[in-house]
């Protein structure tokens, strides 16, 4: 059986995360880089974050403040302006001089992945996408423009190098192949994935079991019944992993307890790169990123 020696906690405002289908957290082994990725972000999520990792020989955190500036319904205008039809692009922010003297071509670093989604969930597509000067993004949807939409966000996160396309309301008309398109003065560069939207069955009667996820709703009036945001390697929302995922890192034979471990080897969880404040317009995806180094021994 497999044990796991640490343990990364969210908290916001001095409280734990409490789960919600907004809210997915990933911990990457390799580079030790830690996530937590806040779909269309409202006011009521400004506030202060921190992310505490554990393990027996000590623990470490890292702080952040995440401000969301509202802004007005389209409700209080008297009509839809024409620009809410036009394509969905991202303009580049003008060049510094520094970006003109050493400019280099866009290039996907890490493409945008294929996802399937239940119909009325939001979905977050994103690709890591360098380039110098800040490329110029422009989104396609089947060979064509995707219109912008109410129910569409775009951002490029200079912290990670993504680019993100967030969709809230997932629905059958969203099915089809997307892609990303980056340029610059010195030239392009794209990537390509499919979204297929499941969509909700007409009743829950021939289900043989409703899902606990379904229950762990953020917005509960009263904050009952759900779980503090953990995380372990591997794991988007889920808080638990299996065994087999750790049974070549830093391997500790199963007849040695904790405790028996060679001093020597024993490390305490180190925040190698802090978290970054982040400021950014209501219903975008927002992104929070730390490099953790979570310790020895991680796991037996």
């Amino acid at each position: 059986m497999t044990i796991l020696f640490f343990k990364f906690t969210w908290y916001k405002n001095g409280e734990p995360l409490l789960e919600g289908n907004r809210f997915t957290t990933k911990y990457d082994i390799y580079p030790k880089t830690l996530t937590l990725q806040v779909l269309a972000a409202r006011p009521d999520d400004d506030g202060t974050y921190t992310v505490r990792v554990t393990n027996p020989s000590g623990s470490d955190e890292t702080t952040c403040k995440l401000a969301i500036r509202p802004v007005a319904s389209i409700d209080t205008t008297p009509f839809v302006k024409p620009e809410r039809f036009a394509q969905l692009e991202l303009k580049a922010p003008l060049p510094t001089s520094e970006d003109l003297q050493q400019m280099e071509p866009p290039k996907v670093i890490v493409p945008l992945q294929d996802v399937q989604i239940n119909e009325e969930s939001p979905v977050l597509l994103q690709a890591t996408v360098i380039g110098k000067p800040t490329p110029h993004f422009i989104w396609l949807k089947d060979g064509a423009p995707l219109p912008a939409s109410n129910r569409l966000r775009t951002r490029y996160d200079i912290g990670t190098k993504q680019v993100l396309l967030q969709i809230n309301d997932a629905r059958p008309q969203d099915i089809g192949e997307y892609v990303v398109i980056a340029t610059n003065p010195v030239g392009e560069d794209s990537s390509v994935c499919s979204l297929n939207v499941v969509p909700d069955k007409p009743g829950v009667d021939d289900r043989a079991f409703v899902p606990q996820d379904k229950f762990r709703d953020l917005e509960h009036p009263e904050g009952k019944d759900r779980r503090p945001i953990t995380i372990v390697p591997g794991v988007d929302t889920q808080p638990f992993v299996s065994p087999d995922k750790f049974r070549s890192l830093d391997h500790v034979p199963t007849s040695m307890k904790p405790e028996d471990t060679p001093l020597e080897a024993k490390r305490p969880p180190r925040v190698l790169v802090p978290l970054s404040n982040c400021e950014l317009e209501e219903l975008m995806p927002a992104i929070l990123t730390t490099t953790i180094d979570a310790g020895v021994p991680m796991a037996t």
